[in-house]
C-alpha cells in the first residue's frame, strides 16, 4: 500500500547503533552542539488515514504508537493498527505494521503485519500487542539482528477498581525487520513466549505494577530500554506509589536489569515518585555524545479542551542527558510540540505519544491526531462533550526540526 503526502528527506545513519564519541586514543571526539531550530508541522498533514482495504479484504480502523528511524537511505516506520472486517466488526485484532519512506512524501505500507497478538488462548499477550520499538544490531546473530519490544496484555489489571489493561513488555527478533518471532518460552525469564519485563520486576517491593510503552536505543553494544511504569501497594493495590518512566539495560534483549524506576530526574517533583511522565521516545546522538528524550506529562485539566477523550495529550516535552541516567528537563518551558485545534489532522485532539528519528543534525517527529476531516464512512471517536461517539478518524502527523 502506498500513501502519498508532502515532505522532504535527508541523510546519515541510524541513531540506534552508535558509539559514545570517544576515540581509540581515549580522547573525547564529541562535536559541539550548533544552533537548533524548533519543530514545525509540515505542509499537507495528515500523512495517513486508516480505512484502506488490504488483500485479506479487511481494513485498519486506527493508527497509533509510531516508531520511526532513519537507516541511512529510508525512514523505517512501525506502528500499531486495529485490523477488522469493518469499523464496527467484532473480529478486531491488534497488528503491528511496517512502512518505509525515502522522503516522508510517499510511505509504502507492507500488506502483511510484521507482528500480531498471540493466537494462544492462554498467552499473556493474547489481546494486546502494541507500542512497538525496533532497533537494528549488526553484531547480533543473523536471526536476531532486529529486536522489537512491545506492550502486551491479556486482560484488565487484576485488582478492584482498575479498568486499564494488565500491561507487560515483550521481545521478538527478526532477521530482516519484516517477520518477527517472539523470544521462546525456554529463554524468557518468566517462562512465557515473548515476556521479558513485568511491573513486579520493575517494582519488586510493591504489591503489583505495570510496564508499557517501551523505547529502545543501542549504545556501545548495550540495549537501553525506557518505558512507562506504574506501581501500587495495599491488599487490593489501592495506593499508587510510583508513576513515571523507568530505565533498564540488557546485552541480549531478553534479560533486563532495571536501573531506576521511575527515573528521578524525569519527575516533576523529585521527592514524589508519582509525578513522572510516560510514552518516552529516545535517540542517541553519537556525534554530540548525548541522549535526547521526548515524553508526555500532562497535569490536571490541561487537555480537557480537546473534543475527543481517548488517551489524550497536550504535546511532548524534551529532555537531554549525557549518560541516559541523569536528565535535564524543565517542565516550565514550552513543549517541543503542543496541540493546536487549528492545525490540519488534529482538530479534535492528540493521542498520547510521539516518536522522533534523527537524520544527521535534523529530527523527524511522527505523532497521531484526532480529526473530523475526510473521515472514512462509519468511523467514530469517543466524544468528550457528548454521550457516546462522534464522526472522526486517527491521523498520522509529521513535524520536523532542522530538515529541509
Amino acid at each position: 500500500m502506498i500513501i502519498l503526502a508532502s515532505g522532504c528527506g535527508g541523510g546519515d545513519s541510524s541513531p540506534d547503533a552508535a558509539g559514545d564519541g570517544t576515540g581509540s586514543d581515549g580522547t573525547n571526539n564529541c562535536a559541539p552542539i550548533g544552533a537548533q531550530g524548533q519543530f514545525t508541522r509540515r505542509a499537507n498533514n495528515p500523512r495517513y488515514l486508516p480505512g484502506a482495504t488490504y488483500t485479506d479484504g479487511k481494513i485498519d480502523i486506527s493508527i497509533s504508537d509510531p516508531d520511526v528511524y532513519w537507516d541511512g537511505s529510508k525512514y523505517q516506520l512501525y506502528f500499531m493498527a486495529g485490523h477488522a472486517t469493518s469499523f464496527s466488526a467484532t473480529d478486531l485484532v491488534q497488528v503491528i505494521r511496517h512502512a518505509s519512506s525515502v522522503d516522508r512524501v510517499t510511505w509504502t505500507i507492507d500488506d502483511s503485519p510484521v507482528f500480531t497478538v498471540s493466537p494462544d488462548a492462554g498467552a499473556w499477550d493474547r489481546t494486546h500487542a502494541e507500542t512497538p520499538t525496533v532497533v537494528y544490531n549488526p553484531a547480533a546473530p543473523a536471526d536476531r539482528r532486529y529486536l522489537m519490544m512491545y506492550s502486551g496484555a491479556s486482560g484488565t489489571f487484576p485488582h478492584p477498581g482498575y479498568t486499564f489493561s494488565n500491561y507487560a513488555i515483550g521481545a521478538a527478533f527478526s532477521a530482516d525487520g519484516i517477520t518477527f518471532t517472539r523470544v521462546p518460552a525456554s529463554e524468557s525469564p518468566h517462562g512465557k513466549a515473548g515476556l521479558v519485563l513485568t511491573g513486579k520486576q520493575a517494582y519488586p517491593a510493591s504489591t503489583d505494577g505495570l510496564v508499557s510503552d517501551p523505547e529502545l536505543a543501542l549504545v556501545n553494544g548495550v540495549y537501553h530500554l525506557w518505558f512507562s511504569s506504574f506501581a501500587c501497594t495495599g491488599t487490593s493495590c489501592e495506593t499508587t506509589t510510583d508513576f513515571g518512566i523507568g530505565h533498564a539495560t540488557s546485552t541480549d534483549g531478553v534479560h533486563w536489569t532495571v536501573l531506576e524506576a521511575p527515573v528521578r530526574s524525569l519527575l516533576r517533583a523529585s521527592a514524589d515518585t508519582k509525578t513522572g511522565g510516560q510514552q518516552p521516545s529516545v535517540v542517541y546522538d553519537a556525534a554530540h555524545c548525548r541522549y535526547e528524550m521526548w515524553l508526555t506529562s500532562d497535569v490536571g485539566t490541561e487537555n480537557d479542551a480537546q473534543p475527543i477523550e481517548f488517551n489524550n495529550m497536550m504535546g511532548v516535552y524534551k529532555g537531554e542527558s549525557t549518560d541516559g541516567i541523569t536528565w535535564s528537563l524543565n517542565y516550565t518551558r514550552a513543549r517541543d510540540l503542543q496541540w493546536s485545534q487549528t492545525e490540519a489532522g488534529e482538530h479534535l485532539g492528540l493521542l498520547t505519544g510521539a516518536d522522533v528519528a534523527q537524520n544527521s543534525t535534523g529530527r523527524l517527529m511522527l505523532y497521531v491526531g484526532f480529526d473530523d476531516q475526510n473521515v472514512p464512512s462509519g468511523f467514530f471517536l469517543p466524544d468528550r462533550t457528548m454521550t457516546g461517539f462522534r464522526s472522526g478518524v486517527m491521523t498520522l502527523q509529521v513535524a520536523t526540526r532542522d530538515l529541509p
